[in-house]
This record gives C-alpha cells, structure tokens and sequence, in this order.
C-alpha cells in the first residue's frame, strides 16, 4: 500500500501578489530540502513549478501508528521541509496561512495528533506549535487549517529559508488491545497542503 502526501506553496502568489505587480514578477520558489523519520532520504519527490510559484512534494513513508506488533518508535513521525524563497529587497514574507487533509482510523480509546511548526532560519520567533487532535473511533478523511493569530515575518534585509515542521503522533496507552493510524492522506490519493504567503514592504531607515 503506496501512501502519499504533498505540500504545496502557491496559493498566495496569486492572491496577494496580484497586488504588489514587481514583486509577482520577481518572488520564487529556488528549491528546498526535507529530512525526518516521516520522510528519510529517497522516500520524497519534489516539484517546483516552471514558473517557479509552487512546490509540490510527494512521501511515500509519512505515517505514524500504535497498537499490538506496532513497534514503539512507530507511533511518532515527523518531516521538515526547508523552503528557499527569493525576493525582491525591501520586503517580507511571512505564513498567512496552512490548510491540511489526510486521513485517520483509530479504534476506540486511541488518541491521534497533528502538530505543526513554522519559522525562518536564524529567527527566534515560531508561529506555533499548532496541534490538532483525534480521539478514536474516529475513521475518515480529515481537515485542518492553521491560522495565525500572531503572523512571524522574515527578517529585513536577508532572505532565510522558511522551515514547516510536521508531525503525527498516535497513542494507544487508555486502550492497548486497541490499535490507530494516521497520515497526511489517503491511499494512493494524492493530497494537497496548502501554503498561503503574505508580503509586506519593510520600514524605511
């Protein structure tokens, strides 16, 4: 059984873009890099698109489970993915925001959560740890979206690399007999996590 999730970086490249024309023409996606136990090395592909405004990546292993035979360090998994943007000097970005869907089957008695952290490289500010939670029986598709009460903007100046970290958790300590799973999708149905990017310019001297 294939099971496969996919992050995209898009959405707002058009919806706010549109708005600041120079920079529509001049913000990009350069490339990215990921590295967890939900995404070992070889197990992900990525795709930037030709116009270099999205970026989608497809894993092959991001899944976490409890229950009988399931071993212990199989009920955390987590991915991080390092997004290298371009843009035009003078300005920021920061997440608006994350809109995940996947799927969970929990018996009755397992617990399941999906937490996710945002922030740029060198900064000490982290929009989250964002968690949403699941308690079984509880079998279907799901969808979260994270907003951002307190939105991180990059540094000015400097163009750092934006860091999302995701991570499944399932655990079946009020039910042992009882077994759970949970994923960032469907099987073999590729799924869709969105990116929202918000600009601003930065202050003057």
């Amino acid at each position: 059984m294939l099971l496969r999730s996919a992050f995209v970086v898009s959405s707002a490249f058009s919806v706010f873009l549109c708005a600041f024309p120079a920079l529509a023409q001049n913000a990009r996606i350069e490339g990215f890099t990921y590295a967890g136990s939900g995404c070992p090395v070889g197990t992900a592909a990525g795709f930037i698109a030709a116009d270099q405004k999205a970026l989608t990546m497809i894993f092959d292993q991001f899944e976490a489970q409890a229950g009988p035979g399931a071993p212990r360090a199989a009920n955390r998994a987590f991915c991080q993915l390092a997004v290298d943007l371009r843009f035009d000097p003078g300005w920021q970005v920061a997440l608006f925001d994350a809109t995940y869907r996947g799927f969970a089957d929990l018996e009755p008695g397992v617990l399941a959560s999906h937490e996710t952290s945002y922030y740029f490289s060198g900064s000490p500010l982290t929009s989250g740890p964002l968690t949403w939670s699941m308690a079984g029986p509880f079998t279907r598709d799901f969808s979260r979206t994270d907003s951002f009460a307190a939105t991180v903007w990059s540094e000015c100046g400097t163009v750092r690399p934006l860091n999302i970290k995701t991570s499944l958790y399932v655990t079946n300590r009020l039910a042992p007999s009882r077994s759970g799973v949970v994923t960032n999708d469907t099987t073999d149905v590729q799924v869709r996590i969105e990116y929202v990017l918000a600009y601003r310019r930065c202050a003057g001297p």
